[in-house]
């Protein structure tokens, strides 16, 4: 039985360690669409200096860029279970990948959201020493909580419709990332489990 798995969550809610513990675990093939970004980017093809132009703009790369380099990857895994972070952000890819796999014989197996307080993700950031945006530098009002208030409703105004589209096919498992990484991984395998027999 085929297993494929996204996991999606602001930045800094820990879904690449996530990521690469289940693979681990389940064997599964994992790759973030940022990496596969920057590796197009790498190779000065075509899609990779497209990508790039949005890259150094600080636009998102837009889906006429992003999803047939995702498509070449999942082509080149021949059927393999995965798992990839940090996709899918919107409705039009959610829709993408399902035909996709359809297509394919597959199916998306679950939408894995780490819910993460965003006061704490600013946090940990900081303790990283890293900025949450440049952007933020020079506002005004660049308190922790003001910076992290901002941030909350950017993510939730794009990332509450593909939510809501996986939540509709019971593809959904939203977990409290705010915990340490053993106990966020344990209840992650738990609901895995659960759909996933060998």
């Amino acid at each position: 039985m085929s297993l494929n798995l996204f996991i999606i969550g602001p930045s800094g809610s820990g879904k690449s360690t996530q990521a690469k513990l289940i693979a681990q675990k389940y064997q599964l093939t994992h790759f973030s669409m940022g990496q596969l970004l920057r590796d197009e980017i790498a190779t000065n093809s075509k899609l990779g200096l497209d990508a790039k132009k949005s890259v150094d703009q600080g636009t998102p790369v837009p889906d006429e860029i992003v999803l047939p380099i995702l498509s070449q990857k999942l082509i080149s895994l021949d059927n393999k279970n995965f798992i990839i972070d940090g996709f899918p952000r919107l409705v039009q890819q959610g829709h993408y990948i399902d035909r996709f796999l359809i297509d394919k014989g597959q199916q998306t197996s679950l939408l894995i959201h780490l819910l993460v307080d965003f006061l704490e993700i600013v946090r940990r950031r900081q303790l990283a020493g890293k900025d949450f945006q440049a952007e933020d530098q020079d506002r005004s009002d660049n308190t922790p909580k003001a910076i992290a208030n901002r941030q909350k409703i950017l993510y939730e105004s794009n990332v509450n419709p593909i939510l809501d589209y996986y939540r509709n096919q019971n593809k959904l498992f939203e977990i409290d990332g705010n915990r340490p990484i053993e106990p966020i991984l344990k209840d992650i395998c738990k609901k895995i489990d659960t759909i996933h027999i060998i």
